[in-house]
């Protein structure tokens, strides 16, 4: 007879990642349904909103943190993902890592319902992804 195991984290809502990963990480959200350990989920248990640590992991930076301190290897586990060092923002700091993701995701919706050229939506998730990768260092005081 089948055991189900941790069924406290079944159909919940959070986010994950693929394990194998190319040079930089990439994570989503996560909604309700059933997942395997080839997409790595993991749960918020603090007041930090799932969309920030998105945006943390989604970062260039925290990729190449990640291949330097934590694993560099093609892999990106949960184990490593609990090393990650994140810094609490402020709450105005988290407003503006609210709107960039916020328009991250109304420009991936227009390209998968094809509403702009797909050279415009590449302009414009090349332009969210320099604003992000700025946003994170200055908070990580690397600039």
């Amino acid at each position: 007879m089948p055991v189900v195991r941790n069924p406290q984290f079944y159909f919940k809502e959070g986010f994950c990642w693929t394990d194998v990963n190319s040079t930089y990480l990439k994570a989503r959200l996560k909604k309700t349904g059933v997942f395997d350990v080839l997409s790595m989920s993991l749960f918020t248990q603090f007041n930090i909103p799932d969309w920030y640590f998105v945006c943390l992991i989604n970062s260039r930076f925290i990729s190449f943190y990640v291949d330097n301190f934590i694993n560099n290897t093609s892999h990106f586990q949960i184990n490593d993902a609990r090393q990650l060092p994140v810094i609490i923002p402020s709450k105005e700091k988290l407003c503006e890592f609210e709107a960039l993701f916020n328009l991250a995701v109304e420009t991936k919706v227009m390209q998968f319902s094809n509403q702009l050229p797909m050279n415009e939506i590449e302009i414009k998730l090349n332009t969210i992804q320099e604003n992000l990768d700025r946003m994170v260092e200055e908070l990580y005081g690397v600039i």
